[in-house]
């Protein structure tokens, strides 16, 4: 089974013949600059799901160093007002990928930040689910009661706190969990720092040995649901060298804004710290 597909036999190739290599796999790049996307579904009025690009749920601006052995994660907030080119007026951030894909994105982050993307990867929600699935789950420390149900959008929350071991279905609640059946909400920040956690305890999932070596099928299973700029050895160097970073050699940060119900950047701010990022 596991040289079973094209897919897995090629990276497997890949990994034998040294592409998992950043030197390989972005030959004259000392660092790269990604772009991660964790992005919705639109539904009609039958909640069947419609073929749209999707809002995106999650944007993360990842810088890797590979001649520093560091990585710079940069949490952008879903609700932040921008300039999306091509459309007039500002607009939430989300909406950039709903309107003209990952490549649409990359523009409106870099008009926005002064930073270019160089590749970019998008997951959907289901997609997550049979990763963390294919994980053998995930376990996190669940800081509060959370419970919410949207029939519409096929989301039903329902975690206790407490240290546990999360399905996919479960994982996917604790990172966009925003508000409680009671309408009490947390701020975007809270939940982007949510998924911040929940990032640091996949890397700690990944570095185990049994899990790394079935990396290969696991990119093979979720290709359908996983668009990507990256060729599956650039994937699997990128995984490769987060999972051999420490704790201490990893940088996550959410760009500062107004933290209204409709984010404004704070310029100086989120300058300050992009320059130091990136």
């Amino acid at each position: 089974m596991y040289f079973g597909s094209q897919t897995v036999r090629q990276i497997v190739h890949d990994w034998r013949t040294g592409m998992w290599q950043p030197d390989k796999s972005f030959p004259g790049k000392d660092n790269i600059t990604l772009l991660f996307l964790g992005k919705d579904v639109d539904l009609d009025n039958h909640a069947r799901v419609l073929k749209t690009n999707g809002r995106t749920d999650t944007i993360l601006l990842v810088r890797l160093d590979f001649k520093d052995q560091t990585a710079n994660i940069l949490s952008i907030p879903r609700d932040t007002r921008v300039r999306i080119p091509g459309y007039r007026g500002k607009h939430k951030i989300n909406a950039a990928h709903a309107f003209g894909g990952p490549e649409l994105c990359m523009e409106t982050i870099e008009n926005f930040l002064d930073i270019k993307p160089e590749e970019y990867i998008v997951v959907d929600y289901k997609s997550f689910e049979k990763a963390i699935d294919a994980l053998g789950g995930l376990q996190v420390a669940v800081d509060k009661q959370m419970d919410y149900d949207d029939n519409w959008g096929n989301l039903h929350i329902h975690l206790k706190p407490g240290t546990q071991v999360l399905d996919g279905r479960e994982a996917l609640g604790f990172v966009r969990f925003r508000k409680s059946n009671d309408g009490h909400s947390v701020t975007d920040q809270q939940r982007i720092a949510r998924q911040h956690q929940f990032l640091m305890a996949a890397k700690g999932k990944i570095m185990s040995k049994s899990v790394f070596l079935h990396l290969p099928e696991l990119i093979d299973t979720l290709r359908s649901g996983v668009n990507s700029s990256m060729s599956d050895a650039q994937l699997m160097t990128v995984a490769k060298f987060i999972k051999t970073l420490p704790k201490e050699s990893i940088r996550t940060a959410i760009l500062p804004n107004n933290d209204s119900v409709y984010v404004t950047a704070k310029d100086s701010d989120a300058r300050k710290l992009v320059n130091q990022m990136f």
